[in-house]
């Protein structure tokens, strides 16, 4: 929001450095330059979503952090000659009417999700690791109840997307806790669930994102490999069974690659509407990070799902998700992968949805999709029938 009058700029933004799984409301001077200070720093909650008015007088904001649902207050902006030093701390002072009334709607929220959603929706621990490369990884743990499934180690699943553009693990309940509901439900089932941004997802700068410029399918698989060997030397993971691994999309593409380029570490996946080459999907989403296929014919053999393939263990399971109508990433895709492990001579299990897009939109379609989802993991980790 921009007010020329007022000599002043608010944006939404991360500071890298200190906050990285944050989102806070930030003021910068459009008469000075390098005057800028985040206005939400000092509130307790340290993911905020805001929207301010047109004259950029008051703001409404709402925000939460991966433990805490959801609070809002509404405030008024400071003049613009104090709005880059002061923020929004005063109106939210211990002793002050909005101070009161964010304590008792998150004691609300409290009881209400005591009550009616703990048994399905818990807050994920949140950690981080070094990769070799000198990056700082970040992942969120879903882990089962000790009481009914002990303290582990547990049989692990990965959730994975590994594209651009996206920033899976947040200190936010709406994003990362109420968010994840079917990790939530495989957690509810026993089994550890992980989601880590690895290199070349969003938010992170534009270093951290460049690291996938014209090899996409390389340093992803690499980190989510990493965080599986973090885990398994934190004890968490029960090395007797196979480990598991889900995603939609680019999260597709990186399930089955997974499974194909890293069969030693995983072992069963779900590869809901995978890219499998990048020569047919989006041209300026592909070209913008892989260039073009002639002038990186390497890139785009390396980062093909087919190129894989023959190295899929026989034992590996491997369910291919997709809608037949798909508009964002065309059924040709799964089609041209399931050629290739014929070819191969490897299995595989297939579930179409005729009159579905890029995702399941139907009541009737997502909750079979979920249950086959659940079961597929249940029989090829936990050895159900």
């Amino acid at each position: 929001a921009v007010r020329p009058a007022r000599g002043i700029v608010l944006f939404m933004g991360t500071d890298t450095e200190t906050m990285t799984l944050d989102k806070h409301l930030w003021a910068a001077s459009l008469r000075a330059a390098g005057t800028q200070s985040c206005l939400t720093a000092h509130i307790p909650g340290v993911h905020h979503s805001v929207v301010v008015d047109s004259t950029l007088t008051r703001a409404c904001d709402s925000f939460s952090t991966a433990g805490d649902p959801p609070a809002m207050f509404l405030a008024d902006l400071p003049a613009a000659d104090t709005l880059c030093h002061k923020g929004l701390v005063a109106l939210i002072a211990s002793s002050s009417p909005a101070a009161v009334q964010l304590a008792h709607t998150k004691e609300l929220f409290r009881a209400v999700l005591e009550e009616r959603f703990a048994p399905f929706i818990r807050a994920p621990t949140l950690g981080h690791f070094e990769v070799p490369s000198g990056h700082r990884l970040h992942y969120a743990l879903f882990t089962p109840d000790s009481e009914k499934f002990g303290k582990g180690p547990y049989p692990l699943v990965v959730e994975v997307y590994g594209g651009p553009h996206v920033m899976r693990v947040q200190n936010s309940w709406r994003v990362l806790t109420a968010g994840s509901v079917r990790a939530q439900h495989l957690r509810s089932k026993g089994f550890l669930v992980c989601k880590c941004d690895n290199r070349g997802s969003a938010r992170r700068g534009t270093e951290f994102e460049f690291q996938i410029n014209r090899c996409m399918g390389t340093v992803e698989c690499d980190d989510q490999c990493a965080v599986v060997a973090h885990l398994t030397e934190q004890g968490l993971v029960d090395t007797t069974k196979n480990v598991g691994v889900y995603g939609w999309s680019y999260g597709g593409y990186m399930s089955a690659m997974l499974l194909c380029k890293r069969p030693e570490t995983f072992q069963v996946a779900v590869s809901g509407a995978p890219v499998t080459h990048w020569d047919g999907y989006d041209t300026h989403y592909t070209e913008r990070y892989m260039g073009t296929p002639t002038s990186n014919p390497d890139g785009y053999q390396e980062g093909a799902v087919m190129t894989h393939v023959n190295n899929m263990r026989d034992s590996g399971k491997l369910m291919l998700v997709h809608g037949l109508i798909d508009e964002n990433v065309h059924f040709r895709h799964t089609a041209r992968f399931i050629n290739a492990l014929i070819q191969a001579r490897k299995e595989y299990d297939l579930l179409l949805f005729p009159e579905e897009r890029h995702s399941p939109r139907r009541l009737q379609d997502r909750v079979y999709m979920e249950e086959r989802i659940s079961r597929y993991f249940e029989r090829h980790i936990l050895g159900a029938k």
